[in-house]
């Protein structure tokens, strides 16, 4: 735990001399739990630490054409839960901050996070819900700026090995946090023409996505991996140029539920799922970034949460674009997707 905490101080104070770029150091305090409604009686109380560096895109005519430039950087963290379910935690993530609205901006971080011990503080093995110390993280959250220096925040961080040892249902960190931002201070809305933010961007699009992906044995004994495939028909309105929300139309199969189906007997008539959910997807370039949540309106009988994610990389060019992405089942990674799609826009008004 000592030598991981060195290794992040030092990835973390490698970049402090780049340009357009800035600290932040703030507090969270928040809840850690298993993933699941049904082990929130599980949660702990936490506080920690959090540390980040981020480098701002310049206001050069290729950035600035997106009305404000994102920013992307290292983020180390500390979470001290002494009544957790699998101890203190460090993290150290990769970090994209983008616009949302106004002084409102949003995170997405993806990294790796150790833990101290991987079981509640009664050795019921019953209670353990990550069986390694080392797993992957997830940062998903919102950031306000106040001023040029102060920031509040509230976030989703999520932990899991993958599955790769089981068991392994996740652990959720909800938190709350506050922070300074050092060096350079806020600088506000920015736009090409100079004349100050514009909040809407009037262009919509249709779209499908054709996703084959592969599983792992989650739902059954069996070893081994499984063949998945997903549907998607897409709407979107891009409130800016840099940001478009909207919502998505699943239809998928999920190989590695068909043993469960066969031993209990589930009367779902057809292999296939239907879900729905909103969502949100950040460009720069030809790179995008696509995240979303919703619920599972059509699924077999066993599952018990009918609430699916997706968090996705995509290269976009023209109106075709290709990537991967990991779907997931209550926040529990299910899938891994490769992607291939169409956008058709509807109207479009500069």
């Amino acid at each position: 735990m000592k030598r991981l905490a060195l290794i992040l101080l030092l990835a973390l104070f490698i970049p402090v001399s780049a340009q357009n770029s800035h600290w932040e150091v703030g507090l969270n305090s928040g809840w850690m739990s298993p993933n699941g409604f049904s082990m929130l009686d599980y949660a702990a109380f936490g506080a920690g630490v959090d540390v980040a560096w981020l480098w701002q895109t310049p206001g050069n005519t290729y950035w600035m054409q997106w009305r404000r430039q994102p920013s992307f950087g290292l983020k180390g963290s500390f979470e001290y839960v002494p009544d957790g379910i699998a101890g203190s935690r460090i993290g150290l993530v990769g970090l994209l901050r983008a616009p949302l609205w106004g002084r409102l901006d949003y995170n997405i971080g993806i990294g790796l996070s150790a833990f101290n011990r991987t079981r509640y503080i009664i050795h019921d093995q019953d209670n353990i819900f990550i069986s390694s110390l080392l797993c992957c993280l997830i940062d998903i959250g919102f950031v306000y700026n106040i001023g040029e220096r102060l920031q509040l925040s509230a976030a989703f961080v999520h932990s899991s090995n993958g599955n790769l040892v089981r068991p392994n249902k996740g652990l959720n960190f909800m938190q709350l946090g506050f922070a300074a931002r050092l060096g350079e201070g806020y600088k506000g809305p920015v736009t090409r023409e100079g004349i100050g933010y514009v909040p809407f961007f009037n262009r919509h699009e249709v779209g499908f996505t054709l996703s084959p992906g592969g599983s792992m044995s989650r739902h059954t004994f069996q070893p081994g991996f499984f063949f998945d495939y997903d549907i998607s028909l897409n709407y979107c309105y891009y409130i800016v140029p840099l940001i478009s929300v909207g919502a998505t139309v699943d239809l998928w199969y999920n190989g590695s539920h068909d043993w469960q189906r066969e031993v209990y007997h589930d009367p779902y008539p057809v292999p296939m799922y239907v879900g729905m959910m909103g969502t949100i997807e950040g460009h720069w370039g030809a790179l995008s970034i696509k995240a979303g949540v919703g619920p599972q309106l059509f699924v077999s009988s066993f599952v018990t949460i009918p609430i699916y994610e997706r968090l996705g990389a995509y290269y976009n060019w023209g109106s075709n674009y290709v990537g991967v992405a990991v779907n997931a089942h209550a926040a529990k990674a299910e899938f891994i997707e490769w992607s291939y799609g169409r956008r058709f826009p509807i109207k479009s008004n500069r």
